[in-house]
């Protein structure tokens, strides 16, 4: 079992990735990296080394600009002064991305207006990747730093350096489980229509630049509210701030309900799996024998023995079999804040489908120039 004292600053890490200043820097992150995704043609072991690389990149860049917040905070300036300037900060970061989202949806694929060096194309990318997760971090800061600060950054002093630096890694662990596990989704999900639906790719370009869109202009409205509050507190609600807020404090509910730690051990058991199954083809035999041995046991111990299939397995299930009556209540409840989201994921089940089911008629000689 997790003790508490890594439980909880782990649970934070889970939600803070979904906290309500960031929320909209989720499909913001989505829509660039698919705007911007230059591996689709390689071999899935490539896909999914990058996408692992990059989803890491960008959850260090967030938790290192929060580590450097809490030693700020400790040792030079007051949470209040930061707090009143991220709202501008968060104007400014979405802004930025509308331009972008714009060009993308043009056809272009411009570089954002951030610090990068001249070291080579994957350097550019990495480094933009990383001053993505700094911006993350900053417009997250209005809404997560006050937890992260009593709960992880005052670890180091009740604690000492030793168990405060535990407890700053399991929050950096919640917080990549939930970024790993979107990318290197997306990643795998991109390849899967590079290599079956080739047809399809301009409309996930599409997809991308709508979500920057939204996504951009979402933080302006969000920024330019947490200014007006700054000024009046008794400023009047904004039904668009309302209506995100709401979505995510839904998921942060769930999470809590079901468990932090159980929703983090579910994703990066996830993460582990597809990991595994991307980089095979890549590995020598005896290696990929290993591996995937070391996967099975993984998933008897985590979902068979601790969670008696509770962790994965019948959840989902449970989901599946209802999702039918889900469908059906799009038309008798359209403005469900779920229906968008549900009719989402049904697609993209669609086109897992229809991808399989190429593959499968392909015949052997198409499997085997897959990779």
């Amino acid at each position: 079992m997790i003790d508490i004292g890594i439980a909880l600053p782990f649970t934070l890490g889970i939600v803070t990735a979904v906290n309500p200043c960031g929320f909209a820097m989720l499909p913001t992150w989505l829509g660039y990296f698919i705007g911007r995704d230059t591996g689709d043609t390689g071999a899935r072991p490539e896909q999914v080394v990058r996408g692992l690389v990059v989803s890491l990149t960008l959850a260090g860049a967030f938790v290192l600009v929060f580590g450097i917040l809490g030693m700020a905070v400790t040792h030079l300036v007051s949470e209040e002064a930061i707090a009143s300037r991220t709202p501008w900060a968060t104007v400014v970061i979405g802004l930025a991305f509308i331009p972008y989202g714009l060009a993308v949806l043009a056809g272009r694929k411009p570089r954002l207006p951030i610090p990068q060096p001249t070291r080579g194309p994957r350097s550019r990318e990495l480094w933009s990747v990383f001053w993505f997760g700094a911006s993350y971090a900053v417009v997250s800061i209005g809404c997560a730093a006050p937890l992260f600060l009593l709960h992880v950054a005052g670890s180091f002093r009740r604690q000492g350096v030793a168990e405060g630096l535990v407890v700053y890694l399991a929050f950096a662990a919640g917080m990549a489980a939930v970024l790993t596990a979107l990318t290197l989704s997306l990643a795998l999900a991109r390849g899967g229509v590079v290599r079956h639906l080739r047809r399809l790719l301009p409309h996930v370009d599409r997809i991308g630049a709508f979500a920057l869109l939204l996504g951009g202009s979402y933080l302006v409205i969000y920024g330019i509210f947490e200014i007006r509050i700054l000024r009046d507190v008794n400023t009047a609600s904004n039904p668009i701030v309302d209506a995100v807020t709401d979505l995510q404090s839904f998921l942060t509910t769930w999470t809590a309900d079901v468990g932090g730690t159980r929703v983090g051990l579910a994703l990066w058991l996830l993460i582990w799996t597809a990991a595994v199954w991307g980089v095979g083809p890549a590995l020598a035999g005896r290696t990929r024998v290993t591996l995937r041995a070391l996967t099975a046991a993984a998933w008897v111990v985590a979902e068979g023995i601790f969670h008696r299939g509770e962790l994965i397995l019948f959840p989902v299930a449970r989901v599946a079999v209802a999702w039918p009556e889900r469908v059906t209540h799009w038309a008798s409840e359209p403005v469900r804040w779920a229906v968008p989201f549900e009719a989402l994921l049904t697609a993209a089940a669609l086109l897992v489908l229809m991808a399989s089911v190429k593959a499968t008629l392909g015949g052997p000689a198409t499997r085997s120039r897959r990779w």
